[in-house]
């Protein structure tokens, strides 16, 4: 999540919506993407947020919200691993320097 908010254009509509989402987290933790567990599951069921996202970083969103879905927590996908380098894939392509 802080490589995602991080790579958002400052001035979109996207980082915007974190704004009027969360306005009880102060500035510098929306810019840091400092986000615990409850906001991001928020976001995760928001439609609104992901309307706010231009063709990359909904690309980016989808596979984040996937890896959560399907690898993070007690059971694992069988297609883990194609999870995995999808979503590195999409945050390379939004500009986020990650790897393994």
């Amino acid at each position: 999540m802080k490589q995602f908010t991080r790579a958002l254009d400052k001035d979109g509509r996207c980082f915007n919506y974190l704004y009027r989402a969360f306005p009880r987290l102060t500035s510098e933790k929306v810019k840091a993407g400092i986000f615990d567990g409850p906001p991001i599951r928020k976001l995760i069921k928001d439609t609104e947020f992901q309307n706010s996202m231009n063709t990359p970083e909904c690309a980016t969103w989808k596979s984040f919200v996937q890896v959560v879905n399907n690898f993070l927590g007690n059971t694992k996908a069988a297609n883990h691993a194609r999870l995995i380098s999808t979503m590195i894939e999409a945050f390379q392509k939004l500009g986020c320097l990650m790897s393994i």
